[in-house]
């Protein structure tokens, strides 16, 4: 079976020049899949490499070239029927010299899905992050454009306007992409509800994530003695990742929780704009901003703590979330998206919700005095994170869902 993946980020392409790439769960998938002898692999995604296509080990990979200037993102812009035609076309010269069987597509956030309109291939999207729902929940409370505008910098405000401009023109192409498919993957009962609820008709196949290896090596986190506790948390610099209530919580826990604490906060390694619109310093409430670290400095990290807390507004289902999971820490997360298909609440870990600092900084007080409930919500939640991301499974409900769609035929 020739499966063409188109992704958002290079997944193992250039890894061996080392760097950050994200992206790690397609990662851990490609280095499965391209293990076996049911697949023959094709992976192709925006680079800035100028080269077609790249044989590596048993994968055809293929760079679309991606070079940009302000001057081509600002034409960009404003053609934007002209450049998406020209991007497909490149993604149809792929199609044509890989010859797949089936399109596998992660993501419904760029133009990849368009091509369900163009191809009688059989075409299944992999949903991760919904963008309607995300643009919905953009800004936390007592946010707006406004806000923005005048609490920043205007290199600040440049970047913002353009970004949410150009978030809006993908949620407005995602409503198209999301019509037109007729088969979806995915892994929560939000991204399912999501789904149908833009095209009723389409066919979903649950398929869970790989995680990147080193949180299948880990030891399992533990029950630590020490006067200080840390309280971890990983995030983007985006609105709705909640970085707002670790602020608030972090100062009423400050406040009102009689402990020695520290807040780890790894993905950014700065946020000015929330310590000047809140009025509050990280310093002051005891939140150090940790930066993007590697895997392996995650983990270690991780196990050195004593609480996972996840703050956001709308999640599907964070890879940080599942990554806590499978070493066992216990994890507090926000009621949002599809959570609640990762967290038994009260049982492998507590739900919360969303920007409700008093209720969030009383669980936590709850669970730092309480090691025993912390034990036992860890150990419950790396049960079900072995399960629910073990490789082999993923692979045979990978296999499984290619196998239904092509026995279903060619779309439309």
């Amino acid at each position: 079976m020739r499966v063409l993946w188109f992704t958002n980020t290079p997944s193992l392409y250039g890894k061996e020049k080392g760097g950050y790439h994200g992206g790690g769960w397609i990662e851990s998938l490609e280095k499965f899949v391209a293990k076996s002898h049911d697949i023959t692999l094709g992976v192709s995604f925006f680079h800035e490499d100028d080269i077609f296509k790249v044989e590596n080990n048993n994968t055809t990979y293929y760079p679309i070239s991606d070079r940009t200037t302000l001057y081509t993102k600002v034409k960009a812009y404003f053609l934007e029927q002209s450049y998406t035609r020209k991007k497909i076309e490149k993604f149809l010269d792929v199609i044509k010299d890989f010859k797949p069987d089936l399109i596998h597509i992660f993501g419904s956030e760029r133009e990849f899905g368009l091509l369900s309109k163009y191809t009688n291939i059989p075409l299944v999207i992999h949903i991760q992050g919904i963008l309607n729902p995300y643009l919905n929940a953009m800004y936390a409370p007592g946010i707006s454009d406004s806000t923005v505008i005048f609490n920043g910098s205007f290199i600040d405000t440049f970047r913002w306007v353009r970004y949410l401009g150009r978030f809006k023109k993908d949620a407005d192409r995602e409503q198209v992409i999301l019509k037109h498919c007729n088969y979806f993957l995915g892994r929560t009962d939000w991204d399912n509800k999501i789904v149908k609820l833009f095209n009723p008709e389409s066919e979903y196949f649950y398929c869970s994530e790989m995680l990147r290896d080193v949180f299948y090596k880990a030891h399992p986190w533990r029950i630590k003695d020490k006067e200080k506790y840390v309280i971890v948390s990983t995030i983007s610099k985006v609105s709705y990742k909640g970085f707002d209530l670790i602020l608030k919580t972090a100062g009423l826990l400050k406040q009102y929780g009689n402990c020695d604490f520290e807040w780890w906060v790894f993905g950014v390694d700065n946020y000015k704009f929330w310590e000047k619109k809140l009025n509050t310093k990280c310093a002051d409430v005891n939140v150090k901003l940790k930066g993007i670290v590697s895997a392996s400095d995650l983990v270690n990290n991780f196990l050195a703590a004593d609480l996972f807390v996840h703050p956001s507004y709308i999640d599907n289902s964070p890879n940080s979330v599942c990554e806590a999971q499978m070493l066992g820490i216990p994890v507090v997360a926000t009621n949002v998206g599809g959570i609640s298909s990762l967290i038994n609440d009260t049982v492998s870990g507590i739900l919360v919700p969303a920007n409700d600092p008093y209720y969030l900084t009383a669980m936590i007080i709850q669970l730092l005095r309480n090691p025993g409930q912390r034990a036992r919500l860890g150990e419950q939640a790396r049960k079900d994170g072995l399960k629910r991301h073990d490789p082999k499974t993923i692979y045979d409900d990978l296999l499984h869902s290619y196998k239904s769609i092509l026995e279903k035929g060619i779309q439309h």
